[in-house]
């Protein structure tokens, strides 16, 4: 009787943790860039740095002096003004995102690759139908400023007062950028141009 006991309990199913348990997990206490994204074993991005409220160890409202210190890596650019600026991060981070600083404040970050993940799951390569089903009844799709055949798809944050993600999407329908932010920076076409 043990015997078949023993044998059935290997057989059950896994129990899903409650809410209450899930929320008692604490938070990992820093971030760390990886160096190159983790994929689930289906070949699905997992958790990476791109955030609603910010991206890696910065958050959307930090000040310039609040960014630099979280970076801890040297930015390229000057911000000599509170007029719009770009921060990019040098070395191997160089091509991962652009910091959008205005008033001396982050108020976005652009992302033009395919290795870093949008909050949701979105990335560049994806196609516009790939999009609406990771954000249903969240986007608006937009006619592209510079691009007859393309599109913005602008997805509203789920709690009002939060970020947005503004997808762009070439003429053949695929995601060739993002960006996280707030009204109205995450809607400058040009970015700080």
């Amino acid at each position: 009787m043990g015997m078949v006991l023993a044998l059935a309990a290997c057989g059950r199913a896994p129990e899903t943790p409650s809410s209450d348990a899930e929320a008692a997990v604490p938070a990992p206490a820093a971030y760390t860039a990886p160096s190159a994204p983790a994929t689930a074993a289906s070949g699905t991005p997992t958790a990476g740095p791109a955030r609603l409220d910010g991206y890696g160890p910065v958050a959307l409202g930090s000040t310039l002096e609040e960014v630099r210190a979280a970076w801890k890596e040297p930015l390229q650019g000057e911000v000599a003004d509170d007029y719009c600026h770009a921060l990019r991060p040098e070395g191997a981070q160089a091509e991962d995102v652009i910091f959008m600083i205005e008033g001396k404040r982050l108020v976005r970050y652009d992302v033009r690759n395919d290795r870093t993940v949008a909050p949701g799951g979105g990335k560049v390569g994806m196609s516009l139908g790939q999009l609406q089903t990771l954000y249903p009844d969240r986007g608006d799709l937009t006619p592209h400023k510079y691009d007859a055949q393309g599109h913005n798809l602008r997805v509203r944050p789920a709690a009002e007062g939060g970020a947005l993600i503004n997808f762009e999407i070439n003429g053949d329908g695929n995601v060739t950028a993002w960006r996280v932010g707030k009204t109205p920076q995450v809607d400058y076409v040009e970015g700080c141009s």
